[in-house]
């Protein structure tokens, strides 16, 4: 079984058997209720085995008084010709991506 950190690493920019062949990203805001505004990025990663990942995240456009502020970021396999584990990550601030990515021996890019 192939393991998303693979991949991740690619999409971290570091070197590892996985290669990115083309990345399309989406981006847009979008204001909510109380007038905060969203920003929402969603980019898709295909590799050269086959493997299609989706890259998520939302974050609010507001200061934030917390070491590390709220934001919603995912990666999520869409397609792949073997089976990835986890197919899915979903972390709920950076900091937490961060130290998942450190666990796995990738260092995020900035």
């Amino acid at each position: 079984m192939h393991q998303l950190s693979t991949y991740l690493k690619a999409i971290h920019r570091q070197s590892g058997p996985a290669t990115i062949i083309r990345q399309q990203s989406e981006s847009h805001l979008e204001q909510d209720q109380d007038g905060t505004l969203i920003h929402h990025r969603q980019t898709h990663y295909w590799f050269a085995d086959g493997v299609v990942i989706c890259h998520q995240r939302e974050q609010d456009d507001v200061p934030s008084q917390q070491l590390c502020a709220e934001c919603w970021i995912s990666y999520r396999v869409i397609a792949s010709p073997h089976p990835i584990s986890p197919s899915h990550k979903l972390f709920h601030n950076p900091c937490q991506e961060a130290f998942w990515l450190k666990m796995q021996g990738i260092v995020p890019a900035t």
